[in-house]
């Protein structure tokens, strides 16, 4: 089983600094969900405490305000979807629903937390590459939020 989540994740942007026996190594501590069509994968506000791979399929994002729910994006193959709830068991920041049939790989905060004991320097290595995730998120809100602000 290893062997098949570490194809899947081979060449996805996240994984790029890993070898293939890192990944058939990091296969070890995910799962994988299959969602239908039209199901709602977490609403906002739910609680949280792993992170999604879409790895098929396609997903929308909403956000809900005063006037009700609004689209914010739609992620396809190879996004990285609920990363702060992994790290931070925070509750959801927004809905997510599945436009097509998905399918996810998984990782919770218990399985981080393992690969942190099992091998700390892969674990390292992998939270090196949620850093750079959030920071080119962070910069992508902050252009953004600077442009609203500015016009």
């Amino acid at each position: 089983m290893s062997a098949h989540i570490a194809d899947l994740i081979d060449g996805l942007e996240f994984f790029k600094d890993f070898s293939y026996p890192e990944l058939k190594l990091l296969s070890g501590y995910f799962g994988q969900m299959q969602i239908d069509k039209d199901k709602v994968v977490f609403n906002e506000g739910d609680p949280g405490s792993y992170m999604l791979i879409l790895i098929e399929g396609k997903i929308s994002i909403h956000k809900t305000g005063e006037s009700g729910r609004h689209l914010l994006s739609y992620e396809g193959k190879g996004r990285i979807i609920g990363e702060m709830a992994l790290l931070d068991r925070e509750r959801r920041s927004a809905m997510c629903v599945a436009e097509s049939n998905c399918e996810l790989l998984t990782i919770n905060h218990e399985g981080l937390e393992k690969l942190s004991r099992e091998h700390p320097l892969l674990a390292y290595r992998f939270m090196f590459s949620m850093a750079r995730l959030l920071s080119k998120r962070l910069r992508r809100t902050s252009g953004v939020l600077a442009e609203f602000l500015l016009n």
